[in-house]
């Protein structure tokens, strides 16, 4: 009885509720430690890798390619870009009929973003790998040059860096005619084609139009943090993903991030479409179809680009347009 008179003690079931409130209390505060933790980890970029390298092949692959200097070469394609007479087979055939380029395709990996591209790559190309992250989005966001494969580059690239390699990404609608390599500084961190002389002071106009196509980044601290910010930023501006580098990287709180050393590859070794023709082409090294209104037209303008190559034709010229004006 004295232990029923106890336990109906009005004291003691209210020292008791303090003692639960207390508990729960202590272990809601340590729970949520943890998901600070866990958000801070998120912030820091280690958790937005979509592929983990010891179980899809990607450390391997990127050992095989990779150049004695640790650089490997990425493109991206999708089942449009990577079919017969395809985007890809003409920018694998610019690797092939360039100047000092061809051993570059030794050192090359296709990232195809859905399964048809995946096949097709393995027919044409020996390092191949399927980006699994992209899967699960709609077919039509999935263009290389779409938002979901602005997040998903800037994702494979993140972790391509932090493998400890460095990159050398290019769009593969841009036509290898030279080594790029050459042009990039090895004491700057990203070297990016953003469509301007080195005359140009002013930044500002740089737009995703402008774009060379074609980025550099080495692999160290720096690098490896600016691409985490980018992750973080995919958080909290959702609707930042289709940005190319060009757009980014004019900012001044990145420039000042990557303590300044960022090169603006040269608009005379880096053209595009839709652009004056440099006045001296023997220093054209690569030129991306970047104005074209479909995937039909550039691949007909890029076809008599390589012809003209081809050729050897002395007054060759970079198309100034792509439009949907071609003959059937």
């Amino acid at each position: 009885m004295k232990i029923v008179r106890i336990v109906k003690s009005p004291y003691l079931v209210i020292c008791c509720l303090l003692l639960i409130i207390l508990w729960l209390l202590s272990h809601h505060h340590h729970h949520n430690h943890h998901s600070c933790a866990s958000y801070m980890n998120t912030i820091s970029g280690t958790q937005f890798s979509h592929l983990q390298p010891e179980s899809s092949g990607l450390s391997s692959l990127l050992k095989e390619a990779a150049t004695e200097d640790r650089v490997v070469i990425i493109t991206m394609v999708d089942r449009e870009w990577a079919k017969p007479d395809s985007i890809l087979d003409l920018f694998l055939e610019s690797l092939r009929i360039g100047e000092r380029t061809k051993h570059l395709l030794n050192h090359l990996i296709v990232v195809a973003l859905d399964d048809q591209a995946l096949r097709y790559c393995r027919r044409a190309h020996p390092h191949c790998y399927l980006y699994r992250g992209s899967r699960k989005k709609s077919s039509e966001s999935l263009k290389p040059d779409g938002l979901v494969t602005g997040w998903s580059k800037k994702s494979l690239v993140k972790e391509i860096l932090e493998l400890g390699y460095h990159i050398m990404f290019t769009e593969a609608d841009v036509m290898w005619l030279r080594n790029p390599l050459m042009h990039c500084h090895p004491q700057n961190h990203i070297s990016v084609a953003c469509g301007l002389s080195l005359s140009d002071h002013q930044h500002d106009h740089l737009t995703t139009e402008n774009t060379g196509g074609f980025f550099f980044a080495k692999s160290n601290d720096i690098t490896i943090d600016f691409f985490n910010i980018l992750n973080v930023e995919r958080v909290l501006y959702p609707t930042t993903g289709n940005q190319s580098l060009c757009d980014i990287v004019k900012r001044e709180d990145v420039v000042d991030a990557l303590d300044k050393k960022v090169t603006y590859l040269d608009d005379a070794n880096f053209g595009r479409f839709c652009q004056p023709n440099p006045q001296d082409r023997s220093k054209i090294t690569t030129v991306h179809a970047s104005c074209c209104n479909d995937t039909k037209s550039k691949v007909h303008y890029l076809k008599l680009l390589l012809q003209d190559r081809k050729n050897m034709n002395p007054q060759w010229k970079i198309p100034s347009q792509c439009g949907g004006f071609y003959p059937l």
